[in-house]
């Protein structure tokens, strides 16, 4: 694939400034990230809390420039052990005879939020606690800021505005602004109505008077409540040294994410001090909370989730380039062989 050099040096040099003590362990474990959110909660927990060490394992992780493709560009050229990034592209990739599968699910639900001005509110008089449909109405005319156009957060958006009544098309604008922080400067400024984005994002709009979540996907919309949104990829054939290396990665995910559940409080602050050390610790604690649900199944995927992705990349118009059956991709596509493995550790 394309750009393979700098990809490995990107991986090295990020590996060795992230992780000096690499060469101290029994063995490494190297994990692509496609984009540097909150979202991939495992990750962050199982870093941030050392889970990994249990498993003889010390954790290479690194943000790799170009998103979910650099990461998969990256498996695939033997740079990295695990892509985790959306599914969506490893999809496309698959469809193309690209020898990927998804061996762990980080998140199992849609993490994203529509978040709304305070002046829209006023403006239609639409409050939180109406019903969803009469809430997704009020995008009606709004100007919707995303970090890149024609992206997730413009699809979710405009799927909302379906949801709604609304003519998805020309109901409402999206306009590209930039980074998150750059979204929350724009909606305090009124330069816009709206955004998409997962947690903290409404929090902090929230706790700075700007803006209000509207509505979260993932726990207004059974069928975004129960999916892969997230995922580890592995490349097949999968070896038995690498099974084993994934088993035990999947373990240490595991035991990070029941302390995400159990003991929320404790491993927010962890993930903050250590990661997003500039963040709002209260802020990080509130999205770790929003998004627990998404990890408490420990990895697992069925049927019926991984359906549940398919139909909704089909009610968004994504194309892959391929039908693919959830229950006939099973064990090739998708498996549980790693996560239940991990849970009889």
């Amino acid at each position: 694939m394309r750009a393979m050099g700098l990809t490995k040096v990107a991986v090295i040099g990020l590996a060795l400034a992230l992780l000096p003590s690499l060469a101290m362990a029994q063995e490494a474990v190297r994990i692509g990230l496609g984009a540097p959110t909150l979202s991939f909660l495992p990750i962050w927990s199982a870093r941030a809390l050392d889970t990994f060490k249990p498993q003889g394992l010390t954790a290479t992780v690194v943000v790799l420039p170009g998103g979910d493709a650099s990461a998969l560009a990256a498996l695939d050229a033997g740079d990295i052990d695990l892509a985790a990034v959306g599914p969506d592209t490893m999809l496309r990739a698959a469809a193309k005879g690209q020898p990927f599968e998804i061996v762990y699910s980080l998140m199992s639900k849609v993490t994203l939020q529509l978040i709304v001005s305070n002046a829209l509110l006023e403006r239609t008089g639409v409050k939180p606690g109406d019903p969803l449909k009469k809430r997704l109405a009020a995008m009606k005319g709004t100007l919707v800021g995303a970090t890149a156009l024609a992206g997730a957060q413009e699809i979710a958006a405009r799927w909302l505005a379906a949801k709604g009544g609304l003519d998805p098309k020309n109901d409402l604008k999206v306009a590209q602004v930039g980074s998150p922080t750059a979204i929350q400067a724009a909606l305090e400024a009124k330069r816009i109505d709206a955004f998409v984005l997962s947690p903290p994002e409404g929090y902090l709009a929230e706790k700075a008077g700007t803006g209000t979540v509207l509505a979260s996907l993932g726990d207004d919309f059974p069928l975004l409540a129960k999916q892969p949104y997230l995922v580890l990829v592995a490349k097949k054939p999968i070896s038995p040294a690498t099974a084993d290396l994934i088993t035990k990665t999947a373990k240490a995910m595991q035991d990070a994410s029941a302390a995400v559940i159990s003991k929320p409080d404790e491993t927010g602050a962890a993930i903050q001090k250590q990661f997003f050390a500039k963040a709002d610790p209260q802020a990080i604690a509130a999205a770790i909370k929003t998004m627990s649900s998404g990890v408490a199944q420990g990895g697992k995927i069925d049927v019926q989730s991984m359906q549940n992705a398919l139909t909704f990349a089909k009610e968004v118009g994504t194309n892959f380039g391929k039908d693919f059956d959830a229950k006939a991709s099973e064990d090739d596509l998708w498996t549980n062989r790693f996560v239940d493995a991990a849970k009889a550790k």
